[in-house]
């Protein structure tokens, strides 16, 4: 199974870029992540997440006598376990920085990362920022959006086998972001990809502008760079006052 990816951000109308992606086909591993606004540095949280997984995986050895410690989450597949493990180490590491660093106090980001290995995809996130699936001419979030508007649905998908789930409930706002507090709830998922899957992450500058079929229209109708630069072009045609960062993988 091979992987075909594309990654794009874009500041917007914004006077910093706290959005990142990550698109390292070597691993499988794929990630975006939005700083948040109202908080100090977001763009240096976001970027920390990123690096902090791609580092975090470069040396994970899965095994069931590797360490770091997998035993909080027996039950679930050891991939699964190491994706939340390496999303609860980021967390604990921005954290510690932004509270041993007064121009960085406060400082969080959302995270959604979906990793391809061993025939499956593993998917893991924190916040508002999405991974979808387009399949057979369907598209379908498969992350769980972190805020009141969601009211943490627990539906499951027919798309992937669902693996496990927190519910959220609070007010009008992010109700989790990386690097809020010691740790973190992390929702996770895995299934099978299929040849010619699409998988778009992305964060909320992309869809708060773009209906979910407008993203798997685009999404079909173009290579993975065209299409996301397609995306990003007409979300700020309609006005984005957001940044974007978004990546697509294409299954083959």
């Amino acid at each position: 199974m091979a992987y075909q990816s594309a990654g794009m951000k874009h500041q917007g109308r914004r006077a910093h870029n706290e959005d990142n992606f990550l698109a390292e086909d070597a691993m499988g591993l794929y990630a975006v992540a939005d700083g948040v606004e109202a908080e100090s540095a977001g763009e240096v949280a976001s970027e920390m997440a990123l690096d902090l997984l791609a580092k975090t995986f470069r040396s994970l050895k899965l095994d069931e006598d590797a360490t770091p410690p997998f035993e909080y989450a027996q039950g679930i597949p050891l991939q699964a376990r190491a994706l939340k493990f390496a999303v609860r180490e980021i967390n604990r590491r921005i954290y510690e920085k932004g509270g041993s660093d007064p121009e960085l106090e406060g400082m969080c980001t959302t995270l959604s990362a979906a990793w391809f290995t061993d025939r499956k995809v593993f998917l893991a996130n924190v916040g508002d920022s999405r991974i979808y699936l387009v399949r057979q001419g369907r598209i379908q979030q498969l992350t769980h959006d972190h805020t009141s508007i969601a009211q943490g649905s627990t539906e499951q998908t027919p798309a992937l086998d669902f693996l496990e789930h927190y519910s959220s409930i609070s007010e009008h706002e992010l109700t989790r972001a990386v690097g809020v507090n010691p740790d973190v709830e992390v929702h996770l998922a895995a299934g099978t990809p299929k040849n010619d899957d699409l998988f778009i992450l992305c964060t909320d500058g992309l869809y708060q502008e773009l209906r979910d079929f407008e993203i798997m229209d685009m999404a079909l109708a173009n290579s993975p760079p065209a299409a996301l630069k397609k995306m990003i072009v007409t979300a700020n045609e309609r006005g984005c006052k957001d940044n974007i960062a978004a990546v697509i993988v294409k299954v083959s």
